[in-house]
C-alpha cells in the first residue's frame, strides 16, 4: 500500500480527494457512536426512538439518488460534492450544539437528519464519480483502494475517538468534530470543479433532465450482473444498517456495556476495512464479483455471532472478517463498474446501484427498534444473519455474475 500511496504522488489532485475523503471519514467514525447514545441518553428516549433518528437520515437519501446521480453527471461532481459536504458540516453543528447547551430533542434530530439525508442523496453519486475524473484508467483500482486505505484507517480512528470523546467530554463535542471534518473536506473538494469531466454541460449548454435520467437508467438496467448484485445488497444492507444504526447499540447496550464495547466493534470492523483495502490492491481475480460475493458470507457470520452473543473476543474476531469482506467488496466492485460503465453516465449508473442498494435499508432501521423490542435483540439480529446470507448465495446463482470478467479499458459509447 506504502507504494500504490508513493506511485500516485504522480497523479495530480489525487491526494486531494484522498485527504477530503480521509478527514470527513474520520467524522463519520465519530458520528454513529456519538448519535446513537446521544439519542438514548435523552430523556425517555429508546430504541423505538434511536430508529426515527436513523431513519430521517437514511430515507430522504433514496428520494434524491437517482436526481443526484443526473444532476452530477451534468452540473460538476466535484461542485455536489464540496457543496454538500460544508452545508452538511453546518447541521451536524445544530445538533451538537443542542446537546452541548442541554437542549437535545428527538425531533430535532429527526429534522436535521432528513436534511442531512438530502445532502448525502446528492453527495453519494458524485463521489462515485469523481475517481476517473481525476486518475487515469489503469490506475483506477489502486486508487480506490488507497482511498479506501486512507478512509477506513481514519473511520477505525474515528469510532475509537468517539468512544473516548462522548465518554469524557460528551455527546456535543464529538458530533462537532463530526462537522468540523465535513467543513474542512467541503473545502477541498471545491477546486477539483475546474477539472474536465466528460458529458458535463457547458456554461449557457440545455439538457433533458427526464431524458438523462432514462439514459442512466437504460445503462444501468442492461447489465443483467450490475442488476443482480444490486437486488442482492438490497437485503444484505437491509440487515446490515439495521445493526448499525440501531441493533448494534442497542445489543451493546443490553449484553455488554455500552458505548464502549460499540466503539470498539466498529474499530475492530475498520481494522478489516484497512485488511480488505490492502487486499483488494493486490487482487486481480479474473472474475471478480464471485471472488467478493463470497466473502461477504464473513457477515452473516459476524451478525450471527453478534447476535447470540458469543464472547467479546469471538465477536471482534468476526467483525474484523466482516470488515475485510466489505471493503474488499468495495473496492472491486467500483473498480468493476467505473470499468465497465461509460465515464459520462457513471453517477447516473451508481446513483441507481446505490437507491436499489439501500432501499431496504431505511424500513429496517425504522423497524428495527420496534421488532427488538417485540421478539428480542438476540432473534432480530440472528434473523439479519440468514437474510444476509440467503442474498449471498441467491447472487452466485446468476449466470452473468459468474461470467464476468475483469476488464482494464473503460468502454464508450
Amino acid at each position: 500500500m506504502i507504494k500504490t500511496l508513493r506511485d500516485l504522488k504522480q497523479v495530480p489532485h489525487f491526494y486531494q480527494l484522498f485527504f477530503a475523503r480521509t478527514v470527513s471519514n474520520f467524522g463519520n467514525g465519530i458520528s454513529p457512536v456519538a448519535l446513537a447514545f446521544g439519542v438514548l441518553g435523552i430523556e425517555n428516549a429508546d430504541a423505538t426512538d434511536l430508529s426515527f433518528v436513523m431513519a430521517s437520515r437514511a430515507l430522504p437519501v433514496l428520494f434524491l439518488l437517482v436526481v443526484g446521480g443526473t444532476f452530477a453527471d451534468k452540473y460538476g461532481r466535484a461542485r455536489t460534492m464540496g457543496y454538500s459536504d460544508i452545508l452538511l458540516g453546518i447541521l451536524i453543528f445544530i445538533a451538537a450544539g443542542s446537546f452541548i447547551f442541554n437542549s437535545p430533542s428527538v425531533l430535532l434530530l429527526v429534522i436535521v437528519g432528513i436534511l442531512s439525508g438530502i445532502l448525502n442523496g446528492l453527495w453519494y453519486p458524485a463521489f462515485t464519480g469523481m475517481m476517473p475524473i481525476v486518475v487515469p484508467n489503469k490506475k483506477i483500482q489502486s486508487a480506490n483502494a488507497a482511498t479506501g486505505f486512507g478512509s477506513n484507517l481514519a473511520f477505525m480512528l474515528g469510532t475509537v475517538s468517539g468512544g473516548v470523546v462522548v465518554a469524557s467530554f460528551g455527546v456535543g463535542w464529538a458530533l462537532a468534530i463530526d462537522a468540523l471534518t465535513f467543513m474542512i473536506a467541503g473545502a477541498m473538494i471545491l477546486p477539483l470543479a475546474k477539472l474536465k469531466q466528460v458529458g458535463q454541460l457547458e456554461a449557457g449548454e440545455k439538457s433533458n433532465f427526464f431524458h438523462d435520467i432514462k439514459v442512466g437508467w437504460r445503462e444501468f438496467t442492461s447489465r443483467s450482473w450490475l442488476v443482480a448484485v444490486v437486488v442482492a445488497f438490497a437485503f444484505i444492507n437491509m440487515a446490515f444498517e439495521a445493526t448499525w444504526a440501531v441493533l448494534g447499540a442497542v445489543q451493546t447496550q443490553k449484553n455488554f456495556d455500552g458505548a464502549s464495547t460499540w466503539g470498539l466493534i466498529l474499530g475492530f470492523m475498520s481494522v478489516g476495512f484497512l485488511l480488505g483495502t490492502v487486499i483488494s490492491n493486490k487482487a486481480r481475480p479474473k472474475h471478480p464479483i464471485v471472488m467478493i460475493m463470497n466473502m461477504m458470507f464473513f457477515v452473516p457470520v459476524f451478525l450471527f455471532t453478534f447476535g447470540l452473543p458469543l464472547p467479546l473476543p469471538l465477536v471482534l474476531i468476526a467483525a474484523v472478517g466482516a470488515g475485510i469482506a466489505i471493503d474488499t467488496f468495495y473496492v472491486l466492485w467500483m473498480t468493476t463498474v467505473q470499468t465497465h460503465v461509460p465515464e459520462e453516465s457513471l453517477s447516473r449508473v451508481n446513483s441507481y446501484d446505490a437507491f436499489g442498494s439501500f432501499v431496504l435499508g431505511p424500513i429496517a432501521i425504522a423497524v428495527a427498534g420496534p421488532i427488538a423490542l417485540g421478539v428480542g435483540i438476540e432473534t432480530a439480529l440472528i434473523a439479519c444473519a440468514a437474510i444476509a446470507a440467503v442474498a449471498v448465495i441467491a447472487v452466485l446463482l446468476v449466470p452473468s455474475v459468474r461470467k464476468l470478467e475483469a476488464k482494464n479499458q473503460r468502454p464508450s459509447n
